[in-house]
């Protein structure tokens, strides 16, 4: 496992010091390997994000797409996205 040191002010080890105070972590290094975690997530949901437009935006250039032209058409949209999260294996 590597080992790393930081320095950061006070107030920021006060406020990991709280949260492990809480029982929230049970020490800093969970602290910090939580909000590792945390970011690389973040960076998948970014990058799934990304690739959904980029697809979207060619898709367009395309021509391949239907105009929404009621509320109806708007909820079903929203149903057919929702349904592809869904099945996607993952909430997003």
């Amino acid at each position: 496992m590597m080992r790393k040191t930081i320095s950061m002010p006070d107030n920021m080890g006060e406020w990991i010091a709280a949260r492990i105070d809480r029982g929230q972590y049970n020490n800093e290094s969970e602290y910090f390997r939580d909000l590792v975690r945390r970011d690389q997530a973040e960076e998948a949901r970014m990058n799934f994000l990304m690739s959904r437009l980029d697809k979207g935006d060619k898709q367009l250039s395309d021509g391949a797409y239907k105009e929404l032209t009621s509320d109806g058409d708007l909820d079903a949209l929203f149903t057919d996205i929702e349904k592809g999260i869904e099945t996607d294996g993952e909430r997003r």
